[in-house]
């Protein structure tokens, strides 16, 4: 096996193809190879040198890849000048083992950034840029970038080191020997030489390699989950751009930008085989051709061409394509005959087309008529040849760019009649507008509006002068015919202005505004402005109403209607606007008479919770009609509704349930009693009783009427003469205020959970062990109650019933494995239950070798 060999690529002489003819010692030791398994993965020449990328190991010992470029003169027949550079990619090398590379020039815009970067230091567009893609043997790669100029600067600082600094830089060792067999020390591999040269007459002792410390590092210009197993760079526009192959038969498209991104779609070779590591261009610079394991596909670097506009042209953010506004397509800038124009081309990761920034006036009535300027900032320049024109919806007129000012359009609008009708809800239509160049080109477009005053009043029907006066399109309010229309400065007097609506006829401030469902309560209310209307009548009504109401004048300008007994039963308040007509002319006063509906029987089924109700509701608990029969139903409603006398309390509370039905011996969890007319406020809870056992009241859980929430203490001791189970179930009491209490008709039971037996019975120190536990009277207490904790290390419990379930936690402490842990089962505050058999942490799974491990590299 050697390092490095020269061989013949066609027959001479008695010599066969591929023969090795040259033979030296310098790089020939042969325990290099099993030792270091060399993975070569690029080679190339630039300015008299020849270089090799790969990978390899340190030693047989140690199973990390590392990366090296290696060099040497191009005319060295006897690799005298052999010299190794480690490169790191990440500052903790996380990506160590190289995958692909290619080199090529960096472009102006890379050149700049990593100029900037700090990185390196200054690079120019012309500087040849290693690009490699890098793994860190694992699932995961990154992509890094090396100027060459400065690989060759820090193997010249290694090389120095070893002619003139018996190889330290710094007084710390920068070089050594890998492949050598003595035990030789740096200082003897690098003494006596002097006088560098560039190549020839170098004479190196021994193969040179960079320590770990003087490697060249660079930081990840893209990481990418998966393997990047190809790369090739190209540069348009100055961009560099580079094409990363994948696993999966993909070809990505890196803009190398200050904050590189991928774009567009993903180039494919139409295989799903790996790409392999020869990504190469044509000579056209245009295609790629992709190879893969089954075939080689030949695929262009763009596709311009098929993007029809320039938002999809420029929303690609390709640096080859750009929109040529003159043309009217997405291209290459060479391809794009008035390129070099201002504005002419607009390059795509910009993401910038030709936009209108305004029209003068911004918009007109639909019943007039005039030009249109529209502004046009990145508008290129026009030759004389060149004919502009608007299109409105399909109707075309000519157009022509102001002297003055080469980015105004100018343009005649639509007649009247031609102008789309107003869509409904709206109070204006969007028309579409386009500029065209020399008849077919679309230059840019936009929108038009033509505003309605008219239907400006479908806004809010009940305020049809407010809505009109205060709409953007500067409208005003004929109160004479009722009609909305465009300012007009000849008219006076019974014309309400734009902005001003307090000149509006209106009525307002209804009294008063809490109304209750099922009464009819009388509203007054004002009107205002209402000087046209002296002598008129009104009616009232509302959408929950199918009839109108008439109005009754007052004095001072005061109004009032009987009101609607409202029948409505779907939320405890709601929100009525009424309307306000002229009655003989059917038309709209506005009105902003707006009332607050509400309810008393919604949300309030027993009487301890329709006592609670707000006062300004006056809401009662009787039956709706004065009866003798006990049997009626009651209600809560509003208390003019109520005929019957009023109840001095509610009646007596009732339980529909308690939760748990099941508790520990020692108590100390939480019962929930659900039921009715538990009380008003939380004081009204006077003492409450589970299975004889006083229970503490939380009140902070309570719930009016519906729900009391209280902490039970242990099982009463029974006496001698008493069986136990007597003392270990019984029912729930509540005594509330007024004397009035409930028992329930379930009871509740202590009894004494008894867990038994777990499996699994071992489990990994890292933790996340599904743990199934069972026994019997589990499903004591509610899961709320219930931990469950190994050796102090917290189980999530995960289902609680007749079994219980949890997660183990990690193990954490420095322990020799296994280690056995004791398994409790708590419930409630006061009861801990130890499983008769402990849970095992074992020690984490370790991987120690594989089978096979080495594959081949296609």
């Amino acid at each position: 096996m050697k390092l490095i060999s020269t061989r013949l690529l066609e027959e001479v002489d008695e010599l066969d193809m591929f023969e090795n003819i040259i033979e030296t010692a310098a790089v020939q030791s042969n325990p290099f190879s099993p030792k270091y398994a060399h993975d070569f993965r690029f080679s190339f020449k630039s300015d008299g040198y020849v270089y090799f990328l790969f990978s390899r190991k340190l030693d047989s010992h140690n199973h990390k890849n590392f990366t090296f470029i290696s060099r040497m003169c191009e005319e060295d027949y006897h690799y005298y000048s052999y010299t190794e550079l480690q490169l790191n990619c990440s500052a903790n090398n996380e990506f160590s083992k190289v995958l692909a590379a290619f080199v090529g020039p960096a472009g102006e815009a890379l050149a700049q950034s990593l100029s900037q970067s700090s990185q390196f230091g200054p690079i120019s567009a012309h500087d040849e840029v290693l690009f490699a893609t890098f793994s860190d043997e694992g699932d995961n790669s990154a992509m890094c970038m090396y100027p060459l100029k400065f690989i060759n600067n820090q193997i010249y600082k290694v090389i120095e080191a070893c002619y003139n600094q018996e190889g330290l830089i710094n007084n710390q060792l920068a070089v050594y020997s890998p492949y050598s067999n003595s035990n030789s020390k740096p200082e003897e591999l690098c003494s006596g030489k002097k006088g560098m040269e560039k190549c020839g007459a170098e004479h190196l002792p021994s193969p040179l390699a960079s320590t770990a410390e003087f490697a060249l590092m660079a930081e990840p210009s893209w990481k990418h989950v998966g393997q990047l197993t190809a790369v090739a760079v190209g540069v348009e526009m100055g961009h560099a751009v580079a094409f990363l192959g994948t696993l999966d038969g993909e070809v990505l498209k890196l803009h190398l930008s200050a904050r590189p991104e991928v774009y567009g779609q993903p180039l494919s070779g139409a295989s799903r085989h790996k790409v392999n590591k020869n990504l190469l261009f044509d000579s056209s610079l245009q295609h790629l051709y992709i190879t893969t394991e089954t075939k080689i596909t030949k695929v262009p670097v763009q596709t311009c061409h098929l993007m029809a506009d320039c938002h999809s042209c420029v929303q690609m953010k390709d640096p080859y394509c750009g929109w040529c506004v003159l043309e009217g397509r997405c291209s290459r800038k060479q391809d794009c005959s008035r390129s070099a124009e201002t504005n002419a081309w607009l390059w795509s990761p910009d993401g910038k087309c030709v936009e209108i920034a305004a029209f003068e006036p911004p918009n007109i009535s639909c019943k007039k008529t005039k030009q249109v300027h529209i502004k046009v900032p990145s508008l290129p320049r026009l030759r004389d040849g060149d004919q502009l024109h608007c299109v409105f919806n399909s109707l075309r007129s000519d157009a022509v760019v102001l002297k003055y000012d080469p980015t105004v359009v100018v343009c005649s609008l639509p007649d009247p009649g031609k102008v789309p009708p107003t869509p409904e809800q709206q109070d204006f239509v969007s028309v579409p507008v386009k500029v065209l160049l020399n008849q077919t080109i679309e230059v840019t477009s936009g929108e038009y509006h033509f505003y309605n005053c008219a239907a400006t009043v479908w806004k809010n029907p009940n305020t049809p002068c407010i809505s009109c006066v205060t709409s953007q399109w500067g409208c005003q309010w004929n109160t004479r015919d009722h009609t909305c229309s465009d300012k007009d400065e000849s008219l006076e007097g019974h014309i309400v202005k734009p902005s001003q609506l307090g000149n509006c006829p209106q009525f307002e401030s209804p009294d008063p505004l809490l109304i209750p469902v099922g009464y009819k309560m009388p509203i007054v209310f004002q009107g205002r402005n209402l000087e046209n209307y002296e002598g008129k009548s009104f009616t009232i009504g509302t959408e929950l109403m199918d009839h109108e109401e008439n109005v009754v004048k007052m004095e001072n300008s005061k109004f009032r209607f009987d009101g609607y007994q409202f029948a409505y039963d779907e939320q405890q308040e709601v929100n009525i606007s009424f309307h306000i007509k002229v009655q003989d002319r059917n038309t709209k006063i506005d009105s902003t008479l707006t009332v607050t509906l509400y309810s008393c029987s919604v949300g309030r089924e027993d009487c301890s919770l329709c006592k609670h109700a707000d006062d300004k509701y006056n809401c009662e608990w009787c039956k709706e009609t004065p009866s003798k029969n006990s049997n009626e139903e009651m209600k809560c409603v509003f208390k003019e509704i109520c005929k019957s006398p009023k109840l001095a309390q509610c009646p007596e509370p009732t339980i529909t349930d308690i939760i748990p039905r099941f508790g520990p011996l020692n108590g100390s969890i939480a019962v929930t009693i659900k039921g009715s007319n538990m009380g008003i406020k939380k004081e009204d809870v006077k003492k409450i009783t589970v299975a004889g056992v006083n229970c503490k009241h939380l009140e902070d859980r309570y719930s009016v009427s519906t729900s009391v929430v209280c902490e039970i203490g242990p099982k009463r001791t029974p006496p001698s003469d008493l069986p136990p189970e007597l003392t270990e179930r019984g029912p729930v009491t509540i005594e509330v205020e007024g004397n009035r209490s409930a028992t329930s008709t379930m009871n509740f039971t202590y009894r004494d959970p008894d867990p038994t037996f777990i499996d699994p019975m071992a489990g990994p120190a890292a933790g996340g062990t599904i743990i199934t536990i069972t026994g019997k009277d589990l499903d004591t207490a509610t899961k709320g109650d219930v931990s469950v904790s190994i050796g102090g290390i917290a189980c999530d419990v995960l289902s609680f019933g007749t079994n219980i379930t949890c997660k183990t936690g990690s193990y954490s402490a420095a322990a020799a494995f296994p280690v056995s842990m004791t398994v409790s089962v708590k419930y409630g505050g006061n009861t801990i239950k130890n499983l008769p058999k402990p849970f095992i942490y074992t020690d984490n799974p370790k991987i120690t070798s594989y089978t096979p491990n080495t594959s081949f590299v296609w």
